[in-house]
C-alpha cells in the first residue's frame, strides 16, 4: 500500500518535528499533493486517521492542498507544508 508508506512517514516527521516544540498535541496538519503522486486526498485522509491513532497527531485536523503543475519539483511528492501546535 502506497499510501500506508506515505502516511508512517508523515507520522515519524511529525513526532520528531514536534516534540522539540515542547508540544502536547498536534492540532493542525497541512500537506501538498503533486499531480503525480498515486493517490487523492479522500484515500490519504483516511489512511491519516487510522495511522495517527495513539500518536501525537491522533485528532489533528488534516488539510490537504493540491497542485496542478507536473513540473513543479514535488509534483510527484506528498509534502509536509506545515504543522500547528497546542500546548
Amino acid at each position: 500500500m502506497h499510501e500506508s508508506s506515505l502516511i508512517s512517514n508523515l507520522i515519524r516527521k511529525i513526532e520528531s518535528i514536534a516534540p522539540p516544540l515542547s508540544s502536547r498535541k498536534v492540532v493542525g496538519i497541512t500537506l501538498r499533493i503533486g499531480p503525480l503522486c498515486a493517490t487523492n486526498p479522500d484515500h490519504l485522509r483516511d489512511h491519516f486517521l487510522l495511522a495517527a491513532r495513539g500518536t501525537i497527531a491522533e485528532g489533528a485536523k488534516l488539510e490537504i492542498e493540491t497542485t496542478d503543475d507536473p513540473a513543479d519539483p514535488n509534483a510527484a511528492s506528498v509534502v509536509l507544508r506545515s504543522i500547528e501546535v497546542a500546548e
